[in-house]
This record gives structure tokens, C-alpha cells and sequence, in this order.
């Protein structure tokens, strides 16, 4: 994968492995180090980050000195998305933005952020709200110096949830091919998806024939 990722996207990869999770993770996120961006890197538990800084190191980042420094900084999803056991949309992008305003204080070149959506099995409280989140990403990324990147498990997650994903990235990652994303649709912020499985196949098969 090269480093093909501009300040301003808003970015959907849907993995179906562990293994190709941490490839993309690590590989995105090492460039963006390598960029001088601080990185905010946002997943499941404390041996996820363990397992991530594995991958890191596979692909030749100083994990403790980046982290050291400031460059890289890791969360669980109990201290981003589900802060006080909920989801709130509003918090999540005030929380970014602040990220921003941080990195750009520490003298980062911006923010790159990936974070893993597996927090959506647990059906949280303010879940309902992930649709509409992830329609106005797409406008914040647009208007600051930051880029961000979620994660979806094809083996894990329902259709109607990564249906919802293709519909609400302005680019999508397969393959290791990063492009515009034909299936965006940039006004979607509420509602449901109906799709089974047989669309969400369709649509990862067609991005792969465009790979």
C-alpha cells in the first residue's frame, strides 16, 4: 500500500481477517508517521494495542520511541466511542476536533486517525447515531487538516451496517487500492439499510474488479 492518503478523506476498509486488520492499520498509520502527522489510533482493548504495536513494528516503526514522542496515540473504544458507556455523535466529533487543534499545537503536520467499528456489536446505547456520524466525518475531514480511516469486519459485522459504511466514506480502501468511492452517497445521515449479504458481495466484488 502506498501512501496514497490526502488531508481531507474520510476512508472505509472492510477487512475479513485479523491479519489484513493489522496490515491496513499498520501500514496507514506508519505513513502517516513517516507524513509527520500524530497519529490517534482507536481499538477494541488494551491487548488489541499490543497486537497493533506488533504490526507497527512489522513494518519498521520505532513503536516506543513514536509513542514516546507523542506521535502515536492509542485509545480503547471504552475511552473514544463509548466514553460513559454510549455513543454520542456530537462528543466523537468535538473530540476529533480537539485532536486536531492538539496536533497542529505540537507541531504535527495534522491528524491521522483509524479507528476499529467493532464497538457496533455491542449495540450500544446512541448506536443509532453511527449513520449520521459517519456522514458528517466526511464534512469534518474536509474542512481541517486530518484525515481518518474506519475499519470494518466483514465476518462480524450485519449488511445493513456495512452497506451503511460504503454509503457514508468519500473513498474506500480494497486490496491494498486506495480510490474514490462509488458507492458514497453524501447526503445519507439517518435511516437504515435494507441490504443482505448478496449486495454487500456485489459491491466489495465490483471494487475489486475496479482495483
Amino acid at each position: 500500500m502506498t501512501n496514497t492518503f490526502q488531508q481531507g478523506e474520510h476512508i472505509c476498509s472492510v477487512f475479513e481477517s485479523e491479519e489484513e486488520h493489522l496490515a491496513i492499520a499498520a501500514q496507514y498509520v506508519a505513513s502517516g508517521l513517516a507524513s509527520g502527522e500524530q497519529v490517534l489510533y482507536v481499538c477494541q482493548s488494551n491487548a488489541a494495542k499490543e497486537r497493533f504495536r506488533a504490526a507497527l513494528r512489522g513494518v519498521g516503526v520505532d513503536v516506543a520511541h513514536v509513542i514516546k514522542g507523542g506521535a502515536l496515540i492509542e485509545s480503547t473504544h471504552a475511552e473514544a466511542h463509548l466514553a460513559n458507556n454510549r455513543f454520542d455523535c456530537e462528543r466523537m466529533l468535538t473530540l476529533l476536533n480537539e485532536a486536531v487543534e492538539r496536533a497542529l499545537n505540537g507541531g504535527f503536520t495534522g491528524l491521522r486517525a483509524c479507528g476499529d467499528m467493532s464497538w457496533l456489536l455491542a449495540e450500544p446505547e446512541g448506536a443509532e447515531q453511527v449513520v449520521e456520524y459517519e456522514a458528517l466525518l466526511n464534512q469534518f475531514f474536509r474542512g481541517v487538516r486530518a484525515c481518518g480511516m474506519c475499519l470494518y469486519d466483514r465476518r462480524r459485522l450485519p449488511p445493513h451496517l456495512l452497506d451503511q459504511a460504503l454509503a457514508t466514506h468519500s473513498s474506500v480502501l480494497i486490496d491494498d487500492h486506495h480510490r474514490v468511492n462509488p458507492f458514497y452517497r453524501p447526503f445519507v445521515v439517518n435511516g437504515r439499510s435494507h441490504a443482505t449479504a448478496d449486495d454487500v458481495s456485489w459491491k466489495l466484488s465490483f471494487l475489486r474488479r475496479r482495483a
